[in-house]
Parts: structure tokens; sequence; C-alpha cells
């Protein structure tokens, strides 16, 4: 078991990296002007624009000429090279996996903080690795910029923004967001999975009865009428008849009563499919013959129901909860722009729209992680639930 977990683990850590490795040589076709914001493209001079790259790690200086070439019939073979688009006078582009090298050891960074623990601006950030070798050689890495009541951390880092969230760290941006789609997403996932699976069980046990009916036509509705439409008219219906806020607002007196509608809207999708899979599970247990047995032991319906088919039904389910879970803090699109929601979820297509690439990097990494983990949890969380699935091993291996 633990050889199979460590195995896993392995092979999700790099199913990541090849998600990561695959987006940074995408992102790095795009035009050397998505890098910098709209400010610095009016106002920066070329010889600004190059200094810029190359502190990106992006561009360095000729090697060959040191920097002293100039673009035309006097400029140093290497220059000559380096086609016209990618190059400025003495400068050169340097090979993109250089650059995803200085991504993955750039990755963790040790940042300074005051007393207050706000970081200090003025002191450049180290990467781990340059910190530890400087470190090992004897030599300061802040440059003796570091006063007594100031403190080093170990931060991960994925870049800063360079147009949503100006001058911002991504994973500061994300760490704000996410913090929003999580809280009504966590809420909104355990009223659905509550109602859904509730609502679920009874009608297995009232099949082919009114209750039933009623639940398929809700489950119909809800797959067969398109979102908006659905929103829209719990919004207008929470806003006219119980008078609840149309738009989310952190900052409002009763800032949960905010949170209302856009939990209430998540929900409604997931309670209609947790509905219709735990039926769907419940009836094919309940065709089985383990249940005529216990039926004919003396169990009661109720008994039968929550000890032998709901528990056997929930394994299924189980494998998708906690990719459920961990993809709240990806948020909902839809959801979260209709109520004006400052989550995940609008932020990977504003970042998109911007040609913000960093944080697109940083969100798409984040979506990949919550993904894989949330599947290799699922599985474990099945062996849990019933301890005859077995992940490994000859026989039924899953």
């Amino acid at each position: 078991m633990v050889k199979y977990i460590l195995k896993r683990l392995f092979q999700s850590l790099v199913v990541i990296l090849l998600v990561v490795c695959v987006v940074f040589f995408l992102l790095r076709l795009m035009p050397s002007d998505y890098f910098f914001t709209e400010d610095e493209l009016m106002k920066f001079t070329e010889s600004q624009k190059y200094a810029k790259l190359e502190r990106l790690g992006m561009m360095e200086i000729c090697p060959q000429c040191h920097g002293s070439g100039l673009e035309g019939d006097s400029a140093c073979s290497r220059c000559r090279e380096t086609p016209q688009d990618a190059k400025g006078p003495g400068y050169v582009g340097r090979s993109v996996f250089a650059q995803l090298g200085d991504f993955f050891a750039d990755m963790l960074q040790m940042r300074v903080f005051n007393a207050k623990g706000k970081e200090v601006k003025s002191i450049e950030p180290v990467s781990i690795v340059n910190y530890w070798k400087m470190k090992s050689a004897g030599e300061d890495p802040f440059n003796g910029k570091l006063k007594d009541d100031y403190s080093t951390r170990v931060m991960f880092n994925l870049g800063k923004s360079i147009r949503l969230e100006k001058n911002q760290y991504v994973t500061d941006v994300i760490a704000v967001k996410m913090s929003v789609s999580m809280r009504i997403g966590l809420i909104s996932l355990a009223v659905s999975l509550v109602l859904g699976v509730v609502l679920g069980v009874l009608q297995a046990r009232y099949k082919d009865k009114l209750f039933d009916h009623i639940g398929t036509g809700y489950t119909v509705v809800v797959n067969a009428v398109p979102r908006l439409v659905i929103y829209t008219v719990f919004m207008i219906a929470g806003a006219s008849i119980f008078g609840l806020p149309m738009r989310y607002d952190a900052t409002a007196p009763q800032p949960w009563l905010t949170m209302v509608l856009p939990i209430v809207c998540l929900s409604v999708g997931s309670t209609a499919g947790y509905m219709l899979w735990t039926r769907r599970y419940m009836v094919d247990e309940l065709n089985k013959d383990y249940i005529r047995l216990a039926k004919l032991k003396g169990l009661s319906d109720r008994q039968v129901m929550f000890r032998h088919v709901l528990k056997n039904a929930f394994v299924p389910l189980a494998q998708y909860l906690p990719y459920s879970i961990l993809l709240t803090v990806g948020g909902s699109l839809l959801v979260e722009t209709f109520f004006a929601v400052p989550g995940m979820g609008p932020e990977l297509t504003m970042a998109i729209g911007r040609y913000d690439l960093n944080l697109v990097q940083g969100i798409v990494l984040l979506y990949a992680t919550m993904g894989i983990l949330g599947v290799f949890l699922g599985d474990l969380l099945m062996t849990l639930i019933d301890p005859r699935i077995k992940l490994t091993g000859k026989g039924d291996v899953r």
C-alpha cells in the first residue's frame, strides 16, 4: 500500500511538472511585448525594454561582444544570428530551457520581513539555491542590508503579476482570491452533498412514487435549462421575496447575507447531480442478492437502506469527493461573475484577456495540482470506506 502511494505521488508530481513545462513553453512563444505593462510599452525606451527582459531572464548580454555590438553590419556574428525580433543592441535571447531552469530554481525564495510581518520591498528576494550557495561560500546574500529586527522566510514564488494585479506576487493574488472562492464553495458543497444524498436516498426508497417523480423532474429541469437562466430566477426571487442582496459585498454590515444567493446557485446543479447518482447507485444495489437475504433475515427497510445499501452506493460518489473539495479553490466562473464575487472563477479568463502570462501560469499550475491530487485522494478514500477495494495486488486490481 505504501509502495503504491509513493508511486502514485511520484506519477502525480511528474504529470504536474509536465503541465508546468508545456504551459511555460507555450507562453514563451508569445511576443515579448506581453511581458510589459501598458505604461511600460508607451514610456520605456528600447534599451529599457531590453534591460527588463534581461532582468526577467529572457535575454542576456551577448557573450561574444559583451554588449557592445550594434544592429546591422557592425553587429558581432552572435548578434546577427539571433532573430531580429528577439534581440537588441548587444543582447541575445536566452534558451527557453535555461529560462525554465531559472523558473524552477527561483520557485523557492528567501524574502525579508520587518518586525510587523510586512515584506521589505527595498531588499530583493534571493532564490533558495543562490541563498545556500552564498551562505556556504561565506558571503552575505543580502549585502549587509538586514537589520536586527528583520527576519527571513522561505516563500513559494511564481513570479509577479504583469498587468492584472501589477507587481503583486502571483501567489499573493491567488491566496486572496482562493480564500473567497473556498469560503463559498465549501459551504455550497456541504449543502449540495447533504441535500443531494438525502433526497437521492428518499427517491430510491420511494421509487416510482410521487416523490421520485418530483425529484426526477427537478434533475431534468436543472440539467436542461441554461444555468444563467436558473441563476437569474433565483436572484430575482431571492431579492424580491426574501430581500437578499443581489451582489456579493464583504464590507456590508451583514456580509453573510450577500453570500446566500451565490451559495444557493452553486448548490443547485451539484444537488441535482448527487440526487441523480445516489438514486441510480442505490437502485442498482437494491436489486442485488445480498439485499434480498438481508430482508429475509428480518431487517427493516430502514436498516437495509442505511446499513447496507447507502454504504455501498456511496463508494462511487466518494471517489470524486476530494476532487470536488479541492476544486472549490478554483471557484465558479458563472456564479462569481454573475454575483460579482472577487474569487478565482473569473481570474483565469481575465488574466488571459489581459495577457498576464505569469498569473495564467500560476493559475494553471494550481488547477493541475488540485485536479491530479483530487483523483489520487479519491482512490484512497474509496479504500477507507470499502476495505474490499484493493489498490494493488492480484485479482481485482484498481
